[in-house]
């Protein structure tokens, strides 16, 4: 019961930790965009800070994962079998509810 337990908690600061970094990629390129479109040099140099934190955000995020063992960015089979065995579990999840 126990190793249950750590797998589903695993799986779902898994499951949180990518959903914040897809949501930092999101707010990387919305600030690009943004800056591309702004205006007065106020406005893009208040984006282009937000761009920077978003980035480094990013970078932070992405090293938890890497340390976790959930991202692997620089080995592409490795990732598609850590994405693959999470989707598992989410269905495996999904289907025992």
């Amino acid at each position: 019961m126990q190793s249950m337990m750590t797998q589903k908690n695993v799986l779902n600061d898994q499951m949180i930790a990518t959903d914040f970094l897809i949501g930092a990629k999101n707010a990387i390129k919305s600030y690009a965009m943004a800056i591309a479109e702004s205006a007065t040099p106020e406005v893009r140099n208040t984006l282009k800070q937000h761009l920077n934190d978003a980035i480094v955000l990013h970078e932070q995020i992405s090293q938890y994962m890497i340390n976790k063992g959930y991202y692997h960015p620089a080995n592409v089979q490795e990732q598609l079998r850590v994405d693959m065995q999470a989707a598992q579990q989410a269905l495996q999840t999904s289907n025992a509810r």
